[in-house]
Formats: C-alpha cells, sequence, structure tokens
C-alpha cells in the first residue's frame, strides 16, 4: 500500500533550524472540531474581545483583511497603521530595546496550509519605518506557529508556539512570551469549545459567516475541494479491487 503522507509536502520551517531564531510553545488537547480552530486563526478579529487585555485593540476591526487564495494556501493579511502597541507587543518592543510609547504600525498574515497547519507572520514597528518591511532595529515580529491535528470529529491536539528572530539567545524572554502566549490560547480554548458545544447541541444550525470570516471561508473550501479528490480516488481504487 502507498503511504498517503508525501514527506515532499511538508513545508520547510526555515526558522527551527536557524540559530538567528528562538521559539517556544505547547500542546493542548481541545474539544472542538478542527476546522473551527482553523476559523478562529485565518480570523483575529476575535483578538479585539477574547484578548482584550494582551494582544486586542479596537483599530483590529477598523482595518479590514484581504483575503488571497495561492493553489491550496489560503493568506489573509491586515495592516494597520499610526496605533498604540497593545500590551504584549508594547512588552516585545522593549524586550528588543525599543520605545513602547511612539505610535507604531502592526500587521497579521495568516497562512493556512492544508491540511491543518497555520502560520501568522505578526508584529508591530515603529509608525513610518515600514510597517512589515521596517528594519531589524525598528521593528519586533514574531511567527505564530500552529499545528493542529484532529483526534475526533470534535476534538484536537494543538501544537503551538512562537518563533522570534530578535533575541534569540535571551532564554528568559522565551518563557516569558510563552507564558504570555499561553494564556492567550488559553482563552480561544474556552471559546472553541464553548462553540463545539453550541454546535453539537444544534446540528442544524449553519454558522453565520461575515466577510471577515473570508479566510476561515476559503480554508474549508481548499479542504472539502481535497477531501471530495481523495474520496473519489478510493472510490475509483475500490471499484478496481473489484474489477
Amino acid at each position: 500500500m502507498t503511504p498517503r503522507a508525501n514527506p515532499d509536502e511538508i513545508p520547510h520551517l526555515a526558522w527551527a533550524v536557524s540559530e538567528q531564531w528562538a521559539y517556544g510553545g505547547g500542546l493542548y488537547h481541545i474539544k472542538c472540531d478542527y476546522r473551527l480552530m482553523i476559523d478562529n486563526l485565518m480570523d483575529l478579529t476575535h483578538e479585539t474581545y477574547v484578548h482584550a487585555t494582551s494582544i486586542g485593540q479596537e483599530e483590529i476591526e477598523e482595518a479590514p483583511p484581504k483575503t488571497t487564495v495561492e493553489g491550496d494556501m489560503v493568506i489573509t493579511a491586515r495592516h494597520m497603521e499610526n496605533i498604540k502597541a497593545p500590551p504584549f507587543w508594547a512588552s516585545a518592543l522593549r524586550a528588543n530595546g525599543l520605545d513602547d510609547q511612539l505610535a507604531c504600525d502592526r500587521w497579521q498574515i495568516c497562512r493556512f496550509t492544508p491540511p491543518s497547519h497555520v502560520m501568522i507572520e505578526v508584529g508591530v514597528a515603529h509608525a513610518g519605518h515600514g510597517g512589515y518591511d521596517a528594519p531589524a532595529d525598528k521593528k519586533a515580529g514574531s511567527i505564530v506557529v500552529d499545528f493542529i491535528t484532529p483526534e475526533t470529529d470534535e476534538s484536537i491536539w494543538y501544537f503551538w508556539g512562537m518563533a522570534r528572530n530578535f533575541k534569540p539567545q535571551d532564554a528568559e524572554l522565551t518563557a516569558a512570551i510563552r507564558e504570555g502566549q499561553g494564556g492567550i490560547f488559553a482563552e480561544d480554548q474556552e471559546v472553541l469549545e464553548a462553540q463545539q458545544r453550541n454546535l453539537s447541541a444544534y446540528p442544524d444550525k449553519k454558522i453565520l459567516r461575515l466577510n471577515i470570516d473570508a479566510g476561515g471561508v476559503q480554508s474549508r473550501k481548499v479542504l472539502d475541494r481535497l477531501i471530495d479528490a481523495e474520496r473519489a480516488r478510493a472510490a475509483g481504487a475500490d471499484m478496481e479491487n473489484a474489477a
């Protein structure tokens, strides 16, 4: 039997093999459909409400995201200009030796790769220096790492973490960021499990989709297409074997 997994299709994680990057993360068991987690990660508007004390701010709602599809990859990007850094990012600026009181430009670029892999480039830079493209001495940025392994129709194993390329040798900073990020994801877990309980209790109800949900909607379309193709191949193989 030919294995379904193709090692050649595993994304290369450059930050994982570079001394210029540091990484800290963990693992959560979450009682929800894996697609709910993808929805959550591909639309960060919820940060304004769910993560109000850490990474949320009103400006997120005021900057509409732009979603594009490149083959099987879905990309949702949001850029905010001339804003105040929220608490988590103010702390990151200070850790990188930067003034946390200056106005900043902020970015969130979410990349979904099937079946359930999401990488999110996030960060802030002192305003007027190019935002995402600002020089390293004017910004603090990182990659939010999200690997989602379905367990059942209503549960997942969620491997999470954050990779950063400033002060990579600072172990205390890595631990502090990991603790802060862990708290943020714990807030997501509470919301996701509540969503799943509602969906399980009312299976005939359809999920309301808004314009800001385009990242999750397009990701589900990619998944549906790939699942349909896999099922068609399996059905064809069964027919050949039967013949």
